[in-house]
């Protein structure tokens, strides 16, 4: 059977971001602060979102404000006590507008600061 690459591209624009990971995804909801990476400027402040699901590579957060794709941020997952998480910097590699006008960040984590 030969597919077009129109058909391909169709195909492909079908699959959300999140449908193309396939390692184990916890899903448990965990509070998350996170701020641009590097920080520059005062009114680059940190939020604070909530994971959706978490995985290996990375992880996706529901937060009031957009994130440009690509953008680094610095982020901190807390521990299910609420104590403070070790914070890594991750990329942001899809955002999308949820219903109720927050944002879907969809995060690929790049590396872990001040491992233990």
């Amino acid at each position: 059977m030969a597919v077009s690459a129109d058909q391909l591209a169709v195909a492909l624009d079908s699959l959300s971001p999140a449908s193309l990971r396939v390692e184990p995804r916890d899903e448990a909801v965990r509070i998350v602060e996170y701020t641009r990476f590097p920080r520059v400027g005062p009114d680059a402040g940190p939020h604070i979102g909530f994971t959706r699901d978490i995985s290996k590579s990375g992880m996706c957060v529901g937060a009031d404000h957009p994130e440009p794709v690509g953008a680094l941020l610095r982020v901190t997952v807390r521990e299910l006590d609420g104590g403070p998480g070790r914070p890594g910097v991750d990329r942001v590699v899809w955002c999308d507008r949820a219903p109720d006008g927050r944002y879907w960040l969809g995060l690929e984590r790049l590396t872990r600061l001040h491992e233990r």
